[in-house]
C-alpha cells in the first residue's frame, strides 16, 4: 500500500483506500461534505475489518487518481484544479463522482464547469466555438474538450440531461460512421460509444437539423427580395441593380459547396454556417476589390435580422430534435 502525502493529515482518523494508494483523511470532514461518506465512515468505523496506520480502512472501488480529485476539490476546493488544463475532464470526473457520493454542492459546481462547454444558451455556445483551436486537428481539439460520447453518457450516467443537447449537436458534426464506430479515450484507454436508442436520438435530431437548415437556404438566401430601401435597386445600370440579389446567390452558393465543412472537418454544422452568412456580410472589402457576399445596408441590416432569428430558433429546437426534456433552455 502507497499513502498519498499530498492528501494525508497526521490528525487523520480515518483512512481511504483506492487501489494500491491510501489517503489520511479527516472523518467529520467528509461526513460534512456527504451524508452517504457519512453513513459508510460510521458503519466502517463502528466494526473495522482493516487498518492502515493505525486508522480504520474505508474502501472506494474508484481510481486513486480519482479519489485523490475528489479530496483535493473537498480540501481545497474546486477552483484549485480548475486552472489546470483539462479542468473539463476533471469537472467529468468530479461530476461522476459528486454523482455517485450524494455531494450536492459539488455536483452542481462541477455542472456549471461543464456547462461553459455544453452549455444551454446559444450566446454561451457562439463564446464556446470562438475559444476553440483554430486548427484542423482532432487532437488537439481533444486536448481541450472531452469527446460528445462520453458527454452524453456522462449526462445519462448522473442524470444531467442540460447537458445532452449540445452534446448531441456537437456530434451531428461528425460522420455518422464516426459516431457509430465510437472512439477510444487516450486517458482511461476505453472504448466508448453511444447506445441504441441515444443513438437513433442523435440521427433523427442531425435529419430535423438538416431539414431546417434547407429551409433556412431556400427561404432566406435562394429566393431573397432586395428590400424596400435598397440602395441598388434605385440605380439606373441594370447590373447595380441585381447587387445585392446577386449577393445573396453567391453566399448561396457558398453554403451548398460546404467549403467552410471541408476546411473545419464538419459535415454537418448550421449553427456555424449561419454564423458564415454574418461573417461574409461584415466584411466592407476595399475600393480596389469589392466585397461580392455584401448586400447594400438596407438589405444586410434585414438579413442580419433573419439570420439572428433563423439561429435563436435552430437553438431553440434542439431539445425537442433530440428527444429531451430540459426544464431551462435557450
Amino acid at each position: 500500500m502507497q499513502r498519498r502525502p499530498s492528501l494525508s493529515f497526521e490528525d487523520g482518523n480515518i483512512a481511504i483506500l483506492a487501489g494500491s494508494s491510501y489517503f489520511l483523511v479527516h472523518r467529520g470532514f467528509l461526513s460534512h461534505q456527504s451524508e452517504y461518506l457519512a453513513e459508510l465512515t460510521r458503519d466502517n468505523n463502528s466494526c473495522p475489518t482493516m487498518t492502515l496506520e493505525g486508522r480504520p480502512v474505508l474502501h472506494l472501488p474508484d481510481s486513486p487518481d480519482d479519489v485523490s480529485l475528489l479530496l483535493h476539490s473537498m480540501y481545497d476546493g474546486l477552483s484549485s484544479l480548475m486552472s489546470l488544463e483539462s479542468n473539463l475532464r476533471i469537472a467529468s470526473i468530479l461530476l461522476r463522482l459528486s454523482a455517485k457520493y450524494a455531494m450536492e454542492h459539488l455536483f452542481n459546481d462541477t455542472l456549471s464547469v461543464l456547462h461553459k462547454a455544453w452549455p444551454t444558451s446559444l450566446t454561451q455556445w457562439t463564446r464556446r466555438e470562438r475559444q476553440l483551436p483554430k486548427v484542423n486537428s482532432e487532437a488537439a481539439q481533444a486536448i481541450s474538450l472531452p469527446h460528445p460520447i462520453a458527454i452524453v453518457n456522462l449526462a445519462r450516467e448522473v442524470d444531467a440531461p442540460e447537458l445532452l443537447p449540445a452534446a448531441f449537436y456537437d456530434l451531428c458534426r461528425l460522420l455518422p460512421s464516426v459516431v457509430v464506430t465510437g472512439y477510444a479515450d487516450p486517458f482511461d484507454l476505453r472504448y466508448h460509444r453511444l447506445n441504441t436508442s441515444d443513438l437513433v436520438f442523435l440521427l433523427q435530431g442531425r435529419e430535423a437539423a438538416s431539414r431546417f437548415f434547407s429551409t433556412f437556404i431556400v427561404n432566406e438566401l435562394e429566393n431573397r427580395r432586395a428590400s424596400e430601401t435598397c440602395f441598388n435597386r434605385r440605380q439606373e445600370d441594370p447590373t447595380q441593380r441585381r447587387l445585392c440579389t446577386g449577393a445573396f446567390q453567391l453566399i448561396t452558393f457558398e453554403l451548398l459547396q460546404d467549403v467552410n465543412g471541408l476546411i473545419t472537418r464538419r459535415t454537418a454544422d448550421p449553427l456555424f454556417a449561419m454564423q458564415e452568412v454574418l461573417n461574409l456580410q461584415a466584411d466592407p472589402g476595399t475600393p480596389e476589390a469589392r466585397n461580392m457576399f455584401r448586400a447594400c445596408d438596407a438589405c444586410r441590416q434585414e438579413l442580419v435580422v433573419s439570420v439572428h432569428a433563423a439561429r435563436n430558433k435552430f437553438w431553440d429546437s434542439l431539445p425537442e430534435w433530440f428527444g429531451v426534456e430540459v426544464t431551462s433552455w435557450g
